[in-house]
């Protein structure tokens, strides 16, 4: 048992490194909903990966909730609809989790969206 308390104090300890470098990246908002005030680490891949910048984001309560498909109420998501722009596939990617969970017509073209913005960074990547 001290072994898995070991392996989630050094996760921990691995999100907390990206702190400043995530607080840097969302200027101190919610890199979703853009909401200032309290924030904290989200990883999209969760607890058994090493943290990156790739899948880790700040987030406000609010959010975190609906990332875990909580209090998903589809009027209060629209804040969705200008993330799933955002040139990070990272919040691209959060944003499609949380829509892909909301039954409206609006969240299915936000997701088709995110989809060919990611199309476009691919084919961008390629000419680099």
């Amino acid at each position: 048992m001290a072994k898995g308390k070991d392996k989630h104090n050094a996760y921990q300890n691995a999100l907390q490194l990206l702190g400043k470098d995530l607080a840097r990246r969302a200027k101190s908002k919610c890199e979703l909903s853009g909401t200032p005030g309290t924030l904290r680490i989200f990883d999209l891949e969760g607890f058994g990966t090493e943290p990156s910048l790739d899948h880790t984001l700040m987030v406000c309560p609010e959010v975190a909730a609906h990332l875990e498909h909580k209090g998903l109420k589809g009027a209060a998501l629209h804040y969705l609809e200008t993330a799933v722009w955002s040139e990070l596939p990272v919040i691209r990617r959060a944003a499609v989790r949380i829509l892909e969970a909301v039954d409206e017509p609006w969240a299915r073209e936000a997701i088709d969206n995110a989809k060919m913005m990611d199309a476009n960074t691919a084919e961008d990547d390629e000419v680099y």
